[in-house]
């Protein structure tokens, strides 16, 4: 058999071969996602909706973030607030001004003896983190950790595609925040003209309690850290560019405590935050691999269990199993709107793609689409469910998020909450267009059209061809 195959390499020409090899590759790439995983029959049984409610007050209180300054100003006093843990999770950190801030603050924590443990995702660690001095000064300090979840291995094709989507900050056992909000400038401070409109909540524990939705993000965060495949970042040796940039970190926290007073004055947190009936975290399964659709099964169920339905999701991307799930939505008289980008707001070009090849499907499954033309592109993924459920996070509705990345969402039994957001859905639907049923759009009142330019016709034009044969891994 061996002689056989290498007789078959004997006759194949250096560029036949090289092919050869490429077509493995791309197979071993792809083809672990080629099937979409069923959920179990055990997880199907259960889950109750019900559970996700409660008629008395519980012990967490939530507050609602919906300003990337304000996120900025909640992780610095959150950090500065911690007397013996600070953990984050984010699927990208890059050493802009806010993530200089964040990792100053960090640094603080850990000279005054508070542990800090940092996990990003691999992509983020192969672009941003390796070689870069920051990071490498950030991981030289005694009481930091730092991992990268599924490192980016090109002798690895088959790990390539399951990426950590997660974005936390926990402190200590007392809160935490979570939401869609990367460690960049594009969603923290005021540092770039070019932004990301995001949502997150804050959560203040008022008693420890195992059964916490605190307790439990501490735990699904302890089994990440706890894989395999979740790699410690180190600092190899303190060269001069690294102490350089050590020194630069440790002199930029002054200036962050004159720049943002307000994040250093001491927050009564019961004041800032709304009492909530109860928490419940919902994920994902953690492992590198093609992955059973956990959170879309669970965003389903929840949605046959309400009246009316509203999501907000920076694109769409169906496979053919969520087209089912909206369409049983429909026959079940449940009307369901969607607020998503307008295609010339979009900052996803796969996304935004998708949507011009899908949206007449994606019309016949009965949902509403709104496409948001604000002054900013939408990067928030939630959910409201009658006038009681709210539900934020890191899920996408697309086929990445679904089968293939880490992903959490916060589901929140607060109607104080959902009347919140509910008021900035109904604002920025009048932000919006909205393709009826014979094709023709309607306006909202403050809606301004932004016309592609002829370059970006072309560039949509390509590649609307072009995703054709691969929007199942997008």
């Amino acid at each position: 058999m061996k002689k056989k195959f290498f007789i078959l390499f004997k006759y194949l020409s250096p560029r036949k071969l090289l092919l050869f090899l490429l077509i493995i590759y791309i197979s071993l790439l792809v083809i672990p996602y080629v099937s979409h995983k069923k959920v179990s029959v055990g997880y199907q049984r259960q889950f109750h909706s019900k559970e996700f409610y409660s008629d008395t007050v519980g012990s967490e209180r939530v507050s609602y973030i919906n300003d990337n300054s304000d996120a900025l100003l909640y992780r610095l006093n959150m950090i500065e607030s911690a007397k013996e843990e600070v953990i984050l999770s984010t699927f990208d950190f890059n050493p802009s001004k806010s993530g200089k801030d964040v990792m100053s603050a960090l640094i603080h924590a850990a000279k005054r003896g508070v542990s800090v443990r940092v996990i990003v995702d691999g992509c983020s660690g192969f672009l941003d983190l390796y070689g870069n001095e920051y990071f490498q000064a950030l991981a030289s300090y005694p009481n930091i950790s730092i991992r990268i979840y599924n490192p980016i291995n090109l002798l690895k094709p088959y790990d390539l595609q399951a990426r950590l989507h997660d974005k936390y900050v926990i402190i200590d056992h007392q809160m935490y925040l979570l939401g869609g909000r990367n460690t960049t400038n594009l969603f923290l401070g005021d540092y770039s003209s070019s932004k990301n409109i995001d949502r997150e909540l804050f959560v203040y524990n008022t008693k420890e309690k195992n059964t916490s939705s605190l307790s439990q993000l501490r735990s699904y965060f302890e089994s990440v850290w706890a894989l395999p495949d979740s790699k410690n970042y180190l600092c190899q040796k303190e060269t001069s560019n690294i102490i350089k940039a050590k020194k630069d970190l440790e002199n930029r926290y002054d200036y962050l405590r004159k720049t943002y007073k307000q994040a250093y004055e001491k927050w009564n947190f019961e004041e800032l935050t709304l009492p909530t009936n109860k928490i419940t975290l919902l994920s994902n399964p953690i492992e590198t691999e093609n992955k059973e659709p956990l959170l879309w099964y669970s965003l389903q169920q929840l949605m046959l269990d309400s009246t009316h339905v509203t999501i907000y999701t920076p694109y769409i991307i169906c496979g053919k199993e969520m087209y089912q799930g909206f369409t049983d939505l429909n026959k079940k008289g449940i009307p369901v709107e969607i607020i998503t980008n307008d295609v010339a707001s979009g900052a996803n070009p796969w996304g935004c793609t998708d949507y011009l090849n899908q949206k007449e499907k994606i019309q016949k499954t009965g949902i509403k689409v709104y496409e948001f033309m604000g002054k900013y592109s939408c990067h928030t993924k939630a959910l409201l469910l009658d006038e009681r459920l709210s539900i934020v996070g890191s899920y996408n509705f697309d086929m990445r998020s679904t089968y293939q990345d880490t992903e959490l969402m916060l589901a929140v039994d607060c109607p104080e909450l959902n009347s919140i957001i509910r008021k900035e859905a109904e604002r920025d639907k009048t932000y919006s267009k909205t393709m009826e049923k014979n094709g023709e759009y309607t306006y909202g009142k403050n809606y301004k059209e932004k016309k592609l330019s002829i370059g970006k016709k072309i560039f949509y034009g390509v590649l609307r061809v072009i995703v054709l044969p691969i929007r199942r891994f997008l």
